[in-house]
């Protein structure tokens, strides 16, 4: 090794992706895939124990439909969910989310 690229032992530690990338499952936010699958299995117990097996077919394309559009948004914007949560949190509808993450 050159003088230049030493590395003083301990400096240095790997980042991880989890960090400063939004974990996802099937192509979105895990928290948000995992609430709409467990919301859309509840509707289909629902509709299979008060309607019958002729409605049960609406609740998986339902699923289908709304994780396309949480794909569709993470593609667009990885970060979209902390924008979300930034407006609909209490400083966000307070002072809007640009005032809450200004520093100073």
């Amino acid at each position: 090794m050159t003088p230049r690229e030493e590395h003083t032992p301990g400096f240095e530690a790997p980042i991880h992706r989890g960090v400063w990338e939004p974990i996802v499952v099937m192509g979105a936010p895990r928290v948000w895939t995992t609430v709409w699958l467990v919301l859309c299995l509840w509707v289909a117990l629902l509709f299979l124990t008060v309607l019958g097996l002729r409605w049960l077919p609406l609740p998986p394309i339902t699923w289908a439909i709304g994780q396309g559009v949480l794909v569709l948004l993470t593609q667009w914007d990885p970060c979209w969910v902390d924008v979300g949560v930034a407006h609909l949190c209490k400083h966000g509808r307070r002072w809007g989310y640009q005032s809450f993450y200004d520093a100073g």
